[in-house]
């Protein structure tokens, strides 16, 4: 005699697999969380070691914010192309290429070789400049990883505190910008034909201040487990966690750029020092 299951064995085998199944969505989703956090940890590590290759072969000085034009005029205040070629010399102006080749992300991709690691996994890209053309044998590729501009041609044996400061953070937030980037937070360079270099607070002239871009798009600084990725200048990668108080003024100003969180971890403000972003000085020795 064949033999069935009942109706009420039937819900129960449903009930017991959706029981499981609201048990183990949960491990799935923070196993695959942990995985992008791993590998968003391995690239930002990577950057630092490439930093750290890149410095070797000139003169111990970090990377530039962003390069100049041929009148000498930094592009500080401007989105860099990444790769800084990728729109073209018919389709853009020249200065945009040339901010954009001295641009960190680009200068150090001789030791990094790929593109693809500039940007956390998973990010949701917004697209830049969708209708310009893009150049033959070229692509914009996704970045949401930020350079410390106030290390723009900055001298790695001057740092006070290698091991505590940050050169590569996410401070673009959660959302990727697609064919662009900027460092974050930025030296203010103004006068053409001048160094750009960190000038501490008082002083004057280009790198005397300093400032920093909100998230694109308004994007989260909460990347995993409500913090980030850091790559410091001692060339080693660690997880950092932000907002970890959401009471406006109550983060810590030591450990923490930002201040003014709200519930999605958009901060409303940073730390600074009346020139500078806090934590991002590299005369800055952590101790108070």
């Amino acid at each position: 005699m064949k033999k069935a299951f009942t109706l009420i064995e039937l819900l129960v085998v449903i009930a017991i697999i959706a029981i499981l199944a609201a048990i183990l969505f949960p491990v799935f989703a923070q196993a695959k969380e942990a995985a992008k956090k791993t590998a968003d940890l391995s690239n930002i590590k990577q950057l630092g070691t490439a930093n750290a290759i890149y410095q070797g072969d000139n003169d111990d000085l970090f990377p530039l914010q962003a390069g100049q034009d041929l009148t000498g005029v930094w592009g500080y205040n401007f989105n860099k192309y990444v790769p800084y070629d990728w729109a073209g010399a018919n389709s853009t102006p020249a200065a945009r290429l040339q901010y954009s080749q001295g641009f960190a992300l680009n200068t150090i991709q001789p030791y990094v070789k790929n593109y693809d690691m500039l940007s956390n996994p998973g990010a949701s890209a917004i697209e830049y400049q969708p209708t310009t053309t893009i150049a033959a044998g070229k692509s914009k590729y996704t970045t949401n990883y930020a350079f410390n501009g106030l290390l723009t041609a900055y001298s790695s044996t001057a740092i006070a505190s290698v091991a505590k400061l940050p050169v590569w953070t996410e401070a673009n937030g959660k959302i990727a910008g697609k064919g662009w980037g900027f460092a974050n937070p930025a030296l203010t360079c103004t006068t053409a034909n001048a160094g750009c270099t960190y000038v501490p607070c008082g002083g004057t002239g280009n790198g005397s201040t300093s400032g920093m871009y909100s998230t694109y798009n308004g994007g989260s600084y909460w990347i995993y487990s409500q913090g980030q990725n850091w790559g410091l200048a001692d060339s080693h990668a660690k997880f950092r966690r932000v907002g970890a108080t959401l009471s406006p003024g109550a983060s810590d100003w030591r450990n923490d750029p930002w201040t003014g969180y709200n519930s999605n971890g958009t901060a409303g403000s940073y730390w600074y020092d009346g020139c500078h972003a806090w934590l991002f000085r590299p005369d800055y020795d952590f101790s108070l």
